[in-house]
């Protein structure tokens, strides 16, 4: 049986630290582990250790970490997902399996034609939740690293960035097939628009600032569909679910 993992940022080898208030809960009540059981703790910026509960009590949980652990590796492309937030429970959909999935960022945006339920996950409350749902996954999926979440404007998309294609999923006429690089890129931006698309100007001003417009197949996908199968596709072409990832198999 895998361990149970926790995001507790300030845990180091030897130290004694409390699990935070919400995870403490977890443990007792839903879990229901006692003093003596073994976990696995991660800081959320790439260490994770074993450690044993302590003690278990109404008011606290509080951890001994042991020695340090290899996690999961990260794959070897970062990948930073700009998308328009859908309703609540896509959104975080959206978040949680790309975690799974390997993403290194993930950028809320607001579009155009991002609808009001979208919108409204850019209170800071909304983002916060975001936050705590992007380390959840990490726990679960073995990562110890945890994704940022940011929220960024469309002008902040198409300012000048680093090193790395950055690339547009969209349906229009104009887009073509993933590009076949000649050597791995360590860093790709990938934008996903809202649920009614993007719209001409946005796309337009996409491709003037350098993003290569990209499809996502023949098929209409819904935008959280076509989040989790850009994700896919640059990991199969560039990162960690090629068996080479920079070679043709």
């Amino acid at each position: 049986m895998s361990l149970h993992r926790f995001c507790v940022p300030d845990c180091h080898a030897g130290a004694i630290v409390p699990l935070p208030l919400d995870i403490a809960h977890h443990v007792r009540h839903v879990l229901r582990l006692r003093a003596g059981a073994r976990v696995q703790l991660f800081d959320g910026r790439g260490h994770a250790y074993d450690a044993t509960l302590e003690s278990v009590t109404r008011t606290s949980v509080v951890t001994r970490v042991g020695a340090a652990v290899a996690p999961t590796p990260e794959s070897p492309l970062h990948i930073t997902l700009a998308f328009a937030p859908l309703a609540a429970d896509l959104t975080s959909l959206v978040v949680q399996k790309s975690v799974e999935l390997g993403v290194s960022g993930l950028r809320p945006m607001l579009t155009a034609r991002t609808e009001p339920a979208g919108r409204a996950m850019f209170s800071p409350e909304r983002i916060e939740r975001l936050q705590r749902i992007a380390a959840a996954a990490t726990a679960q999926c073995g990562r110890a690293y945890v994704p940022d979440v940011h929220p960024l404007s469309f002008d902040e998309l198409l300012a000048p960035a680093g090193e790395g294609p950055r690339l547009l999923c969209c349906e229009r006429s104009v887009a073509k097939p993933f590009p076949r690089l000649p050597t791995p890129p360590s860093r790709v931006l990938l934008a996903i628009g809202p649920a009614g698309g993007w719209e001409d100007a946005e796309i337009e001003r996409a491709a003037a600032a350098g993003f290569a417009l990209v499809a996502l197949g023949p098929r209409i996908l819904r935008a959280e569909t076509a989040a989790l199968a850009a994700i896919s596709a640059v990991q199969l072409m560039w990162g960690d679910l090629a068996a080479s990832p920079w070679e043709e198999v």
